[in-house]
């Protein structure tokens, strides 16, 4: 009697194996294969592909690694859960110790905001579950902090090289983005007077902030147009005029996911497409990006044709392996600050005077001569931590110097002392570290609702000046030119000069009456 083939036994696999099978296919290893050394059917290991992107997205978005689940289970309430990780890595990111019951109670403050409901106990069941699903996990803060696992780091790091080979990508194909806050009009207010002088003026400070968003590509040949969020929509500075930046309008001036995904399609990919193109690279791309709430999934960051996508470092890793963070922002925040001081004597009047008629279009301009100014080098040596062997020149920081004099004029002005505006220059101001930190009311509405604003804003309005007219432009074109000839101004600088001079003369030969013209050329 022929013995029954012996029936297999049900196997399931959990989330770190799915993911290692998609990383196996990806390197052509067949599908018979992989599910005799997993005891598992060949369908099971199709549905696995089947479900790529939901394994995938899991995986970058778990705090420390899938654990042993086996399941990607939606929960009963997401916005309620989404809110919560959002918080929860929002905490983790300034080492703020968390324990269960902490975990709990905030838990059952976002499921009343949300739901409008006061019947969500937060058992301890549902906390696991909860814990499962993000792949958090609790524990004390001490000695190093947890953002320093050298563990996690290294397990990202080869995740990010399989990836990129994966992918087939050259340097020139890997981007990083940023976001970083920034007070763009605003200088220390810092002075150390007796508390009976009352010779030292009260300065009002003017502490507008935008968010700033770097990106270039890991070989420093490709940075892309910087993108810009402020508080109007459309700020009268930019009428009419062609800015160097992308600025998108938000009530708050923060990152949101919507705002974001709009600078992805309408932004990163049309660029980073057309320099592919431009230099004979295949139309494939990944943008690297932290773990932050203003980030949609790498699901939605991903083109239709698979070949632009995203990945994310995890909270643990982020602060020693994104680019963006390795002296870049450092180095276009101290030149901005140099050129916003050079900017503040340059006028025969109070500096404060002159800081208030310092508008949006004076910034997004002056931002793009600091953006324009990094080195490429910078931008290549800043992959060193991740991507060490493509970082070929000397790991050496660029240097923002203010001349002396200038810090002294300053100072003596505003009564801020030198060491004071030293430190602004070169440091960065604490208030814009947190910059991306949400109230619990920020977090409800990310999860819940657009906070895009569309309305027309003028939150940037000044005084409207006369004006120039194109006489006093080419007068004016003229005596720049002399002064850069003179002062040994590059090639470059002088066709720049000689092109807006040559503008100012088409413009005042179009304003001219056309009798006069016609008497000009045909006078006997």
């Amino acid at each position: 009697m022929s013995s029954q083939p012996q029936k297999r036994k049900h196997k399931t696999l959990t989330i770190k194996e799915k993911n290692d099978i998609l990383e196996r296919l990806n390197r052509n290893e067949s599908f018979s294969s992989l599910a005799s050394e997993y005891g598992v059917g060949r369908s099971t290991i199709y549905d696995i592909k089947k479900n790529r992107e939901n394994i995938q997205k899991f995986m970058s978005t778990t705090d420390c690694g899938p654990g042993k689940r086996q399941t990607l289970k939606k929960a009963k309430h997401p916005e309620v859960e989404e809110a919560l990780y959002m918080w929860f890595r929002q905490e983790r990111n300034k080492h703020t110790p968390i324990s269960e019951p902490i975990l709990a109670t905030k838990a059952k403050f976002f499921y009343k905001e949300i739901t409008k409901k006061d019947d969500f106990l937060a058992s301890k069941g549902w906390l696991e579950r909860f814990k499962n699903r993000y792949g958090i996990r609790l524990m004390a803060i001490t000695g190093e902090n947890l953002s320093n696992d050298t563990s996690c780091i290294e397990l990202f790091k080869l995740r990010f090289f399989q990836k990129v080979k994966d992918l087939d990508l050259c340097p020139s194909q890997v981007y990083n983005a940023d976001e970083s806050g920034l007070f763009w009009r605003v200088i220390p207010s810092k002075t150390f007077v007796s508390y009976n002088d009352n010779s030292v003026p009260i300065r009002k400070v003017i502490k507008e902030r935008v968010t700033i968003l770097p990106c270039a590509n890991a070989a420093g040949t490709h940075a892309l147009k910087m993108a810009v969020i402020g508080k109007s929509n459309k700020p009268r500075a930019f009428k009419n005029i062609d800015i160097p930046v992308h600025y998108y309008g938000q009530k708050s001036a923060w990152m949101t996911k919507d705002l974001f995904k709009k600078w992805f399609d309408e932004c990163f990919v049309p660029e980073v497409r057309k320099w592919l193109k431009d230099h004979n690279l295949a139309q494939k791309a990944l943008l690297l990006l932290d773990n932050g709430p203003g980030h949609p999934s790498e699901e939605e960051l991903t083109t239709n044709d698979k070949f632009i996508t995203a990945m994310f470092i995890p909270p643990n890793c982020t602060a020693l392996l994104q680019p963006m963070e390795q002296h870049i922002i450092q180095f276009v925040k101290q030149d901005y600050k140099k050129n916003l001081l050079l900017r503040a004597i340059s006028k025969d009047q109070p500096i404060e005077t002159t800081l208030k008629e310092f508008n949006m279009k004076d910034f997004v301009f002056a931002l793009c001569q600091s953006w324009n100014a990094l080195p490429p080098s910078t931008i290549t040596s800043s992959w060193k931590n991740l991507w060490p062997d493509i970082v070929t020149t000397p790991d050496s920081d660029p240097q923002i110097r203010v001349n002396s004099e200038v810090i002294e004029q300053v100072a003596v002005e505003t009564q801020i002392s030198s060491q004071d505006l030293e430190i602004w220059i070169h440091g960065i101001d604490k208030e814009e570290n947190v910059f991306h930190e949400m109230s619990d009311e920020e977090i409800i509405n990310q999860v819940s609702s657009s906070t895009i604003i569309n309305k027309e804003d003028d939150d940037d309005v000044i005084e409207t000046t006369p004006q120039v007219a194109a006489q006093d432009a080419i007068n004016a074109f003229e005596l720049g030119l002399q002064w850069a000839e003179e002062n040994g101004a590059s090639c470059d600088e002088l066709l720049l000069l000689r092109r807006l001079r040559d503008k100012a003369l088409v413009s005042r030969f179009n304003n001219v009456k056309q009798p006069t013209i016609y008497k000009y050329f045909h006078a006997s």
